[in-house]
C-alpha cells in the first residue's frame, strides 16, 4: 500500500508540494520516468525508431502524461495504470503518433484514437482549427485529406499524450470507472470493453507491467 501511494504521488509530480520545492519535483520526475520506461522498456531511447519523428523517450513523455491527467483529475493509480498500459501497447511504446499498419486515414494519437474520436477531441481542445477543415460533427463523408488534418491537430504533443485520459474521462461510464478502481483484472477488461476492443496476452503485459510499476496487484 505505501509503495502504491507513493508512486501515484510522485508520478502526478507532487502537485501540492513537488512543484515549490526542486528536489521533491525532481525526484517526482524522476519516478515518473523510471514508471514509464518500467511499461514500456523500449521508450528508454528513440535509438533505431522506425520512424524517429514520430519517437518519444520516456523523459521526452513524462510531463505530459502527468498533465493529462491532472488536466482530467484522473488520481487513481488502477486508473492511470490502466490508461498507460494501453498507451503504451498502441503506439509501440511511444515509437508511433498515427497509425500506419494498415495505414487508416485520420487514425492516431498515442492511444491510436479512431477518426471519429479524434474528431470529437480535436472538437473539445481546438474548435477553431477543425472550423478551418469542416463544419461536420461526424466523420462521414469526410475526405482522407480533411481526416488526416483533423489528426494532425490532435497528434501534437500537446495534445496526442492526452488523448488517452480525454477518451476514459469522456468515453468511459461510472461503472466501468468504479470497475478499473476495485476490480483488477475485471476491471481492466471493463476499461477494454469500453474502447472497443478486448484481452490478448500482449494488452495482458502491458497492464501487468503498469500495474507493478505502480505496486498494484495483478490479478
Amino acid at each position: 500500500m505505501y509503495k502504491n501511494i507513493l508512486n501515484i504521488i510522485t508520478f502526478l509530480c507532487l502537485a501540492a508540494v513537488g512543484l515549490s520545492s526542486p528536489v521533491l519535483h525532481k525526484r517526482a520526475d524522476q519516478t515518473a520516468i523510471s514508471i514509464l520506461e518500467a511499461i514500456a522498456p523500449k521508450s528508454k531511447s528513440c535509438s533505431g525508431a522506425p520512424i524517429p519523428d514520430e519517437c518519444r523517450t520516456a523523459a521526452q513523455a513524462a510531463d505530459f502524461l502527468v498533465k493529462s491527467f491532472q488536466d482530467y483529475k484522473i488520481y487513481s493509480a488502477a486508473e492511470i495504470a490502466a490508461v498507460l498500459s494501453l498507451i503504451a501497447l498502441e503506439s509501440g511504446e511511444f515509437q508511433y503518433n498515427i497509425n500506419h499498419f494498415p495505414g487508416r486515414p485520420g487514425q492516431g494519437t498515442r492511444n491510436m484514437q479512431m477518426p471519429a474520436f479524434n474528431l470529437e477531441y480535436a472538437l473539445d481542445v481546438q474548435p477553431d482549427a477543425v472550423r478551418k477543415i469542416t463544419t461536420a460533427t461526424t466523420v462521414d463523408g469526410l475526405a482522407d485529406t480533411q481526416l488526416n488534418a483533423i489528426r494532425d491537430i490532435v497528434t501534437t504533443d500537446d495534445f496526442t499524450w492526452a488523448s488517452g485520459a480525454w477518451f476514459y474521462t469522456k468515453k468511459c461510464d461510472a461503472q466501468t470507472k468504479t470497475a478499473v478502481q476495485t476490480q483488477g483484472k475485471a476491471g481492466y477488461a471493463a476499461y477494454l470493453a469500453c474502447v472497443g476492443t478486448s484481452s490478448t496476452s500482449e494488452r495482458e503485459a502491458y497492464w501487468t507491467r503498469s500495474r507493478t510499476a505502480f505496486g498494484l496487484p495483478t490479478s
